[in-house]
């Protein structure tokens, strides 16, 4: 296959019908000079529109204009691309030929597409890609690899800051700037990028199942005999089972009752009667005891508070007696009488008693950890009632719930004037009741728990499927980063020795060795250092952009467009034999190959050794001949 390229040969800029600018390029080196404001850099936006670039931030002139025009050639052929300048999103019109067929054809052989994919309609980007021999993007979610986004890392534009490698713009994501970069290196396929899309999807699905999961989880509190569909559907096939032997003994009440059963019957409910009050007595007790802990607890909390203003008072009484006893008085503080009698060392001052500062701190320090031990203790205490409390009301709930239940169940088998007959449909009626609740409960939860078991097999399925897809992604990131390193180790090369070839006017370029690219990050280095004088910081970003387009030119397994265009030479205050310097670097590392390529740039510094047909596009323009002709001629009479 012929190297891939992409030149512009012709651009024709449209105002209300006339032609506002008209120049032919040629093939190599292309220089659009002028002094500073004449339209160069509108020049440079309009083609950077033309290949596919979502632009619509014209400036005051270019506005004015309504339709780009340009014939482009590819190593498949020519194509003639037309579109209007009205909004970022307006669709190509391309005519598959050269400008003269295309100027003679009014509506047949052109065809308009959209400059994303819009269902089964082809893409703008699609054509270009296939016209240059780059992989084009199969899925929707690749899809997003354009020619703008391709376009990013081939124009260096003035808006961009300088630190930055691709073409700024305000919705931008890591992981576009890496499928775009790796694309540009050779990794071809999209299946990397698509992938991590994928995994990133499952992931969200997984989370979003894994909620609902636990959200369901805990609402069905059920024993862990019956978690699952299965159990609660024997459960309920068991119930029924029941269910129809109780209805058959309350039909067939006769042929189980007989007349032995009436002194079973009243020994059964003296029994029951018996155990009832039981209940009631270990209630009553197991209440009193409650009452006594509860009681015991308050009086802990009031010791407790007794406990803590104690320990209050002596740190403030200790702090007094360190205060007051370094004061020495001069007057009696009761009756307000001169103090005359001398001062005598560890004495009061005031009644003259003997003072021992170690006795008073030990008797402070003694009563403290007394305080500190009932503290102590009466915490272990409060837990332990705590605990017994604790346990003391979980009993008696207990028992009054069985208590109630055992009542109810002696109403209607004991009460009244039933007998034993009365007694068997009564118990036989009751426990029906129970099922039928029992029944009505299982079955609100058995969907509850179909559910579950569905999202359990769901959660288990977007788990295997993010292990294939990680596993696969490792494969594909392995074979990725090897031909990363080959293509960014020559990118590096290769950009180092431009740096080494600039002047001297940033110590870490006179000896550069390694200027590393990330494109995720969006940025690139000289030895580690990422940050220089501004001038130093575009310097760097062109000659890493144009090395790559020179690692492309050695290495035909990159899969860049080898188009350039350069609209920010001078920028940042680049002084003009630096800038003349870049000029000659680009001419003279680009003409070396002999396959084709295409180079644009604008300059207002222009390098006079470059003053040559073969290197410069149209006049030199002024403030007075400026790029766009927006004058509209008079129609004749």
């Amino acid at each position: 296959m012929a190297s891939r390229y992409l030149q512009i040969n012709r651009l024709r800029i449209m105002r209300r019908g006339h032609t506002a600018y008209d120049q032919n390029f040629h093939p190599g080196v292309n220089i659009i000079r002028g002094e500073n404001g004449s339209g160069k850099s509108t020049i440079s936006d309009f083609i950077f529109f033309i290949l596919g670039g979502e632009f619509d931030d014209w400036k005051d002139a270019a506005s004015q204009c309504d339709e780009v025009q340009a014939e482009i050639e590819t190593s498949n052929g020519k194509l003639v691309l037309k579109r209007a300048t009205s909004s970022a999103q307006q669709p190509v019109a391309v005519f598959f030929g050269g400008f003269e067929d295309a100027s003679k054809s009014v509506l047949d052989r052109w065809e308009i597409f959209p400059l994303r994919r819009s269902g089964n309609k082809e893409s703008f980007s699609q054509v270009m890609f296939r016209t240059l021999g780059i992989p084009e993007a199969q899925s929707d979610g690749a899809s997003n690899i354009t020619m703008h986004q391709l376009l990013r890392l081939c124009y260096s534009d003035q808006r961009t800051p300088a630190m930055r490698i691709f073409r700024y713009e305000s919705f931008d994501t890591q992981s576009i700037r890496e499928a775009v970069g790796d694309l540009i290196c050779g990794i071809s396929g999209y299946e990397l990028y698509e992938i991590g899309l994928e995994i990133r999807d499952k992931e969200k699905e997984f989370s979003k199942i894994d909620a609902k999961l636990s959200s369901l989880l805990g609402a069905l509190k059920l024993e862990n005999a019956l978690a699952n569909p299965a159990s609660i559907n024997a459960k309920l096939r068991e119930l029924a089972a029941e269910k129809t032997r109780l209805h058959d003994e309350i039909e067939n009440v006769d042929r189980h009752i007989d007349t032995g059963e009436v002194g079973n019957f009243l020994a059964e409910r003296k029994a029951a009667r018996a155990r009832l009050s039981k209940q009631r007595e270990a209630i009553t007790s197991l209440e009193g005891d409650i009452s006594e802990i509860e009681f015991e607890l308050r009086e802990i909390a009031q010791f407790q508070t007794f406990l803590e203003e104690q320990q209050f008072k002596l740190a403030a009484a200790q702090l007094s007696f360190d205060v007051v006893g370094a004061i020495a008085f001069s007057h009696c503080p009761a009756c307000g009488k001169e103090i005359v009698t001398p001062d005598v060392e560890d004495h009061c001052y005031v009644c003259k008693e003997s003072l021992d500062p170690d006795i008073e701190k030990a008797r402070y320090n003694q009563i403290r950890l007394d305080l500190e031990i009932q503290t102590r203790e009466t915490n272990q205490l409060l837990s332990q009632k705590n605990g017994s409390l604790t346990e003391k009301l979980s009993e008696i709930r207990k028992m009054r719930s069985q208590h109630k239940r055992d009542l109810t169940q002696y109403q209607v088998k004991y009460s009244g004037p039933n007998g034993p007959r009365e007694a068997f449909l009564a118990e036989r009626t009751n426990r029906i009741g129970h099922i039928d609740a029992e029944e009505a409960y299982l079955l609100s939860t058995l969907k509850v728990a179909e559910e579950i078991e569905a999202l359990s097999a769901s959660k288990a399925s977007v788990q295997k499927d993010l292990d294939i897809k990680n596993a696969r992604a490792a494969a594909l990131r392995t074979t990725a980063g090897k031909r990363r390193t080959v293509a960014l180790s020559s990118v590096s090369q290769i950009a180092a020795a431009i740096l080494r070839s600039d002047l001297p006017r940033q110590d870490e370029f006179i000896s550069a060795k390694d200027v590393s690219l990330n494109f995720k990050n969006d940025a690139n280095s000289v030895d580690g250092t990422y940050n220089f004088a501004e001038s130093s910081n575009v310097f760097l970003k062109n000659a890493t952009i144009f090395s790559l387009f020179l690692a492309a030119m050695k290495d035909d397994a990159f899969y860049h467009p080898r188009f350039l265009l350069f609209d920010n030479i001078e920028d940042k205050g680049m002084q003009e034999e630096r800038s003349h310097l870049f000029q000659k670097l680009i001419v003279e590392h680009a003409t070396a190959f002999e396959a084709p390529f295409q180079i644009i740039f604008t300059t207002s510094m222009m390098n006079p050794a470059l003053e040559l047909q073969d290197y410069v596009v149209g006049p030199a323009y002024t403030h007075e001949n400026r790029s766009l002709d927006l004058g509209i001629p008079e129609t004749k009479a």
